[in-house]
């Protein structure tokens, strides 16, 4: 039994220690921002500064690869076939209340997670110290990367590419889940893209905390 699907995607794909890291950075971010929010500017920067983005993209990039080299992990059986209609992606204004609900805290690993909407608590960081996430920067209020129009790229978010907030529906869109507050949790990009379409079952990972 695995306690998220990040913890079951580093298991297959990932090093030895993989995990450590992620989670590490996840916590070490939080603890940035609420040093910057009480007024300890130095500690902020300490603990930003901590977060080695470099280990972290080349964490993401590796076990994107190792999944593409060795296949999913089918753990009880093939995925099922679904022939019904595919549910609606979920809208910003639903991923915000999904969000507060959980109080930004992945659901499956318990790490805190971050987003890009205006007003995020992690632009503050990002304005603060310009210089340690150098592909990003804000412009009246929004988020802008260094690709063409202000596009971010996964490089661009290195330091907080794991924990980046993202709505996951527990019952997979392919396999007919909903897109509603029944069927939806926060969960970081970690667990997010190691869960993909697969169910909680076939990870062998405990299901999230009670919905609301």
């Amino acid at each position: 039994m695995f306690n998220s699907p990040v913890e079951f995607f580093q298991f297959h794909y990932g090093e030895p220690g993989d995990i450590d890291v992620v989670f590490s950075a996840a916590l070490a971010t939080n603890e940035a921002i609420i040093a910057f929010e009480n007024g300890n500017k130095d500690l902020a920067r300490q603990k930003w500064e901590s977060v080695d983005g470099d280990k972290l993209i080349h964490l993401w990039n590796l076990g994107i690869a190792n999944f593409k080299l060795r296949g999913k992990k089918w753990v009880d059986s093939e995925k099922p076939e679904f022939d019904g209609p595919i549910a609606q992606p979920v809208l910003e204004s639903l991923a915000k209340k999904i969000y507060q609900r959980d109080d930004y805290i992945c659901q499956y690993c318990d790490t805190p997670v971050f987003t890009r909407f205006k007003g995020s608590r992690i632009h503050q960081l990002i304005e603060a110290f310009p210089a340690l996430t150098p592909g990003l920067h804000l412009v009246d209020g929004s988020l802008k990367g260094s690709g063409k129009n202000g596009t971010i790229k996964n490089v661009d978010y290195a330091k907080f590419l794991w924990s980046m907030a993202a709505p996951d529906h527990v019952v997979p869109l392919s396999r007919g889940g909903l897109t509603d507050m029944g069927n939806l949790v926060t969960s970081c990009s970690g667990c997010n893209y190691s869960k993909g379409d697969l169910t909680l079952e076939q990870m062998g990972v405990q299901w999230p905390k009670p919905l609301l």
